[in-house]
Formats: structure tokens, C-alpha cells, sequence
């Protein structure tokens, strides 16, 4: 039987799940926090599809970062998982 505290442990990893992969480590420290403010964008949005390219726009404008570099760190991310 699964305790409540096993509960939100699994919760809390599958969350910063995207922080353990190879494109994110690649990342510099900027483009990380931009990419942590994405993500964290997007677990408050209701419509997060619709909502992606403005995320990305306020994020790449905060940490001043290209919103180029942003969309390719997300479009190496998407075919990295869709290989496995």
C-alpha cells in the first residue's frame, strides 16, 4: 500500500521529469531558467497548446534569450522522446 508522502515523491519527479534529460542538460543556465519558467507556465495554464508560443515569448523576453533558441531546444526535446 502507497503512502500519501510516496504519492507526492512521485509527483514532485515526474514534474521536473524534462530536468534529467540529455537537450536540457546540454542547456545554458539562462536557457534552463527560461525553460523551468515554460514548464511552470504551462502546469498553471488551462489551454497550454494555445498558450505554448506565448509562454515562450514571455519567458525568451525575461531571461533575454532567443525565441529561436527556445523553439529548438522544445523541437529537440519533442523528437528525442518520440524516438523512444
Amino acid at each position: 500500500m502507497k503512502t500519501l508522502s510516496k504519492f507526492i515523491n512521485e509527483n514532485i519527479t515526474e514534474a521536473n521529469d524534462y530536468k534529467r534529460t540529455r537537450q536540457y542538460n546540454k542547456l545554458s543556465p539562462v536557457m534552463k531558467k527560461a525553460v523551468d519558467m515554460v514548464f511552470r507556465s504551462a502546469d498553471k495554464s488551462a489551454d497550454i497548446i494555445g498558450d505554448f508560443e506565448k509562454n515562450v515569448n514571455m519567458a525568451a523576453k525575461k531571461y533575454n534569450v532567443k525565441v529561436n533558441d527556445l523553439m529548438n531546444y522544445f523541437d529537440k526535446e519533442t523528437l528525442t522522446i518520440l524516438r523512444r
